[in-house]
């Protein structure tokens, strides 16, 4: 029986494959969600000044998570845009009273906050469309050879 469940294990094992559907799930949830504000601006300006938000937040915020989304579901620069919407849903979460009103209130940003700082610390993986990250160490900006790269010089 082990080497039954190991086998299977073995072929189930897909770093790259889990993250790509790690950044499909939440980029569509980003990109549905800024295209629904998109939609319905004025009614989203509105509740945006209702927190103490400049104007315009709400429209910046709104295509970020359209353009974000997008770029999270093709692998552009996931990492960014993993940190970006960390932090847009940690501020979420804090201007819509997370003391004041508990956990049950705020499932889907504390889900998403988490996925984004997932994407940001895991990278994209192997399927991405531009991801920005260097094929051997994972960093950003990494020039790429033995004498760069500083996982080569392990």
């Amino acid at each position: 029986m082990q080497p039954l469940i190991n086998s299977w294990t073995y072929k189930l094992a897909h770093r790259s494959l889990g993250l790509l559907l790690v950044r499909l799930a939440t980029g569509m949830v980003f990109l549905m969600h800024g295209w629904m504000k998109v939609q319905n601006m004025a009614m989203f300006d509105a509740a945006f000044a209702g927190m103490g938000l400049p104007m315009g937040t709400a429209t910046f915020i709104a295509w970020l998570e359209v353009i974000g989304g997008l770029a999270l579901i093709l692998g552009i620069f996931p990492r960014v845009f993993g940190l970006i919407f960390g932090i847009q849903m940690l501020v979420a979460i804090y201007l819509t009273g997370f003391f004041a009103n508990g956990y049950r209130q705020h499932e889907l940003e504390i889900v998403l906050a988490l996925l984004s700082f997932g994407i940001m610390f895991a990278g994209s993986g192997r399927f991405a469309l531009y991801s920005g990250e260097c094929p051997r160490c994972g960093a950003y900006m990494c020039k790429l050879g033995p004498t760069n790269c500083p996982e080569m010089k392990k």
